[in-house]
């Protein structure tokens, strides 16, 4: 069997921490779509009244 040191065991760890946020992220962004502006308040973000 593979002997890993502590610190191999670490970095493998916050390796596949982050590419299962990663995974987690993008699923969450495929299932919650950001709504695209319509052409009426596309102008409204940004107005100075």
């Amino acid at each position: 069997m593979l002997k890993l040191t502590r610190q191999e065991r670490q970095v493998l760890t916050v390796i596949l921490g982050l590419l299962l946020v990663g995974w987690a992220v993008r699923a969450w962004r495929l299932a919650n779509p950001e709504p695209q502006p319509s052409a009426e308040t596309a102008g409204e973000q940004y107005a100075t009244d």
